[in-house]
């Protein structure tokens, strides 16, 4: 096997084992806030089912989508595609959410801003759980981050280029203050510049 393979082969190992490590941290604050705060009801915008599960390379997706729905009810989750859940479901868009006002107590966006589209839909998502929810988290990955976690690459995805060419995989990689302009002014960041992750809390 050519050695380019079996370092690419080993990058992906690597960054699927960080990553089942960064969900179970994730899922760990995410847990912490809602008990804080007293949730209710929950709403999982870009809801994963169990389809992947035996895919080694999708197999950490839904991890903290699952680990709330064992604890809270999920009035629903949402996403462009189907997916089979344990919960209602429904095929809808972030940008536009077909739900009244403080429809849900709390909702979750893990790792799905930086897929729907350009900063006016990125925008657009985060005003529209703001309308639907008391409270919401919102995680994506950090542009700045050496490991682009979609691809699985090292450093490729600083070139602009590049990320042209995987749109299919991402459409706007976030930095931090990319990330905090997108949000009301009392949503609260947590992660540095080079943290492979930023969170977003808000509270109304």
């Amino acid at each position: 096997m050519p050695l380019a393979e079996l370092i690419g082969k080993a990058v992906r190992r690597a960054v699927l084992k960080y990553s089942l490590y960064n969900r179970q941290k994730k899922t760990h604050f995410i847990l912490g806030f809602m008990a804080e705060q007293g949730i209710r009801d929950v709403l999982l915008v870009g809801a994963t089912g169990d389809e992947h599960c035996d895919d080694p390379n999708l197999a950490n997706s839904g991890v903290i989508e699952r680990s709330i729905a064992a604890r809270y009810p999920v009035r629903m989750g949402i996403n462009i595609e189907h997916a089979a859940t344990t919960y209602p479901f429904m095929i809808a868009d972030a940008r536009a959410l077909p739900f009244a006002d403080n429809y849900v107590d709390f909702a979750l966006a893990n790792a799905i801003i930086e897929h729907v589209g350009q900063e006016s839909d990125q925008r657009r998502m985060v005003e529209e759980m703001t309308r639907v929810a008391r409270t919401w988290i919102i995680t994506t990955p950090n542009k700045w981050f050496p490991v682009e976690s979609h691809t699985s690459t090292l450093f490729l995805h600083w070139i602009p280029s590049w990320r042209e060419r995987h749109e299919k995989d991402f459409t706007r990689l976030l930095s931090r203050r990319e990330f905090r302009a997108l949000l009301p002014r009392t949503a609260k960041v947590s992660g540095g510049p080079f943290s492979p992750t930023f969170t977003a809390c808000y509270v109304r």
